[in-house]
């Protein structure tokens, strides 16, 4: 018995040591292994974390960069809105202040229209942006005024100088010549007034035919824009080379370049070809209608076309290219004759009227509808052409120079 039991003892204990033994083994395995997963997650987050460093700059500076990008994007967005704005000022600038003691009850109709030139977008005027582009357009606005059911509205047209201003004045007003005392050149009719002043062509109107209140809105406003525009400037230089004698008022047009050249001249002149003009190296091209005194009784008037080009040879090309083109129109017609003189071409054709051309120095003067040669050469005779000086020390070689303004400087815009 006691045997026994010292025998189940023994196992006993060595069973417990046995199991405890294990447990160890089994408690150390898996402590190990959770170690090693651990360190594989160190290892791994570590390698993440050495990783990242090098994109967290790159990414950091990306961020950073991002504001740098949209400012340069947005930089020229604000300069072309602070030019946008400074020439939006200038143009509201112009507009009539509506002192109540003067514009009574007269008041703003919505807000101002304003057109940038060279937008995409057409301009809110019935001209085309061709013609308004070689004009030199730069920004057009328009302003309603009401005053019951009395509506005028202001038109102003900003050019980049003053010839595209007069050129503008002159194909687009409306109405006769007037004395009143706004811009440089003015018309005006019972609905309107035009003029232009600067750089600026300016058109103040409305639809409605014999209305007194919007016409008194319509001169009090011009008055006060013209005064608003203060810089003065005078015509080209072709424009005040232009006969004043014998000249009907109004009938001037003046044009920078083809476009405008064949839309306002071409259609009432002889079929001038406008491209052979070769405008581009030219003060612009002006013209006229003559009537002198002999002819009152049959109303017959001559229109006299003036080119003031930037040199002496370029008018002399013009002037033979002319002349070609006309001897060629001879081959095809019999009934034309030709007569030519040194640096003067008479061409009369089937009609019985002429045609003449005149060339000297920089200068290049066209004359059509003449029924009458002599007429022809008077309107010729007034254009005050370069006179020819000798200089005697340089072995007495002539030279063309203007009688009353100095050689035109190249300019195609036609400014002085």
């Amino acid at each position: 018995m006691n045997q026994t039991l010292y025998k189940s003892i023994l196992f006993c204990t060595f069973l417990l040591l046995f199991q405890s033994f294990f447990y160890r083994i089994i408690c150390q395995t898996e402590t190990n292994t959770d170690a090693a997963k651990k360190y594989d997650e160190i290892l791994s987050k570590d390698e993440s974390e050495k990783a990242q460093p090098s994109a967290t700059p790159s990414g950091e500076n990306q961020v950073e960069s991002q504001p740098q990008i949209e400012t340069q994007t947005e930089q020229p967005k604000e300069v072309i809105n602070e030019k946008e704005v400074q020439g939006i000022n200038e143009l509201t600038n112009i507009l009539p202040k509506l002192d109540n003691t003067l514009y009574k009850d007269w008041g703003k109709s919505g807000e101002p229209v304003i057109w940038i030139g060279g937008e995409s977008s057409t301009p809110p005027v019935s001209q085309k942006n061709e013609l308004l582009s070689e004009l030199g357009i730069e920004s057009i606005l328009k302003q309603s005024y009401k005053k019951e059911n009395h509506n005028v509205e202001i038109v102003i047209y900003k050019f980049k100088d003053f010839a595209g201003a007069y050129s503008a004045y002159s194909i687009l007003r409306q109405g006769a010549t007037t004395k009143l005392k706004v811009g440089k050149n003015a018309s005006e009719s019972e609905s309107l007034i035009n003029f232009w002043k600067e750089s600026y062509y300016v058109d103040i109107h409305t639809n409605e035919q014999s209305d007194t209140i919007s016409k008194e809105f319509i001169i009090l406003s011009g008055q006060d824009v013209s005064k608003n525009i203060e810089k003065e400037q005078l015509p080209p230089v072709v424009a005040i080379q232009l006969p004043a004698l014998y000249k009907a008022q109004g009938t001037e047009r003046f044009c920078l370049g083809p476009v405008c050249c064949n839309d306002y001249i071409k259609k009432e002149s002889f079929g001038l070809d406008c491209n052979l003009l070769n405008l581009q190296n030219s003060g612009g091209v002006i013209t006229a209608e003559y009537q002198l005194a002999d002819d009152s009784k049959d109303k017959e008037r001559i229109t006299l076309i003036l080119v003031r080009y930037t040199g002496k040879d370029i008018a002399e090309s013009v002037f033979n290219i002319f002349k070609s083109d006309f001897e060629n129109k001879q081959k095809e017609k019999k009934d034309m004759d030709i007569e030519i003189e040194d640096s003067l071409v008479k061409v009369k054709n089937n009609k019985n009227n002429y045609t003449m051309l005149k060339q000297k120095g920089n200068l290049l003067a066209i004359a059509y509808n003449i029924t009458n040669k002599k007429s022809g050469e008077q309107v010729l005779g007034l254009v005050p052409w370069p006179i020819e000086i000798y200089k005697g020390t340089q072995g007495n070689v002539p030279s063309d120079v203007p009688s009353d303004v100095p050689e035109e400087k190249s300019n195609p815009s036609g400014s002085q």
